[in-house]
């Protein structure tokens, strides 16, 4: 998301499904999220949490440079 934005767009809806599972289709939104941003951005904060479920869940505030 930060180094390759275009990373994701070489993968099918069936890639990530299965790398993560039918949630991760979510990653199109993150995809269009980081369409809104410029080219080169710097990433502030990063979260990625596993808790006791088996849903595990991250974040990321990415801002332009």
């Amino acid at each position: 998301m930060t180094k390759d934005p275009l990373a994701n767009t070489r993968l099918s809806h069936t890639d990530f499904m299965r790398e993560a599972g039918c949630e991760g289709v979510e990653m199109i939104m993150w995809n269009v999220m980081r369409g809104a941003l410029g080219e080169n951005v710097e990433e502030v904060f990063r979260l990625y949490h596993i808790p006791v479920s088996a849903t595990a869940y991250g974040a990321i505030i990415l801002e332009n440079k």
